[in-house]
């Protein structure tokens, strides 16, 4: 009685290990590759953006352009990652589409990879 008992317990454990949710939609977002991409995509879908940043707004805020266009970027501190960036340096940015209501959407950056 014991050892089935025993195994009652752990088959329940272990189905119960297993679970999870596995909805139609798990798959990960695909990053978007372009600013006329970006432009039209979802709240906080994931860029990765190939361009020049061509002039400073304010004090984290940017204009980032590529071949499609041109967007407004967040760049906070730790993206820079200690690296100097002037208009002329082609660069990666990585971050999430911010699609305001009151505006066009921006890019919040969290990181930019100088090429």
């Amino acid at each position: 009685m014991k050892k089935f008992l025993t195994l009652t317990t752990l088959l329940a454990i272990s189905t119960s290990a297993l679970a999870g949710f596995n909805g139609s939609n798990n798959e990960p977002a695909k990053a978007v590759n372009t600013i006329a991409q970006a432009k039209k995509a979802a709240e906080n879908t994931p860029v990765t953006l190939t361009g020049n940043i061509t002039r400073q707004i304010d004090s984290d805020e940017f204009l980032f352009k590529d071949a499609t266009g041109e967007i407004k970027i967040d760049v906070e501190d730790h993206a820079w990652q200690n690296q100097n960036i002037t208009p002329k340096d082609k660069i990666t940015i990585y971050g999430k589409v911010d699609q305001d209501s009151q505006g066009p959407a921006s890019i919040d950056v969290d990181r930019i990879q100088k090429r």
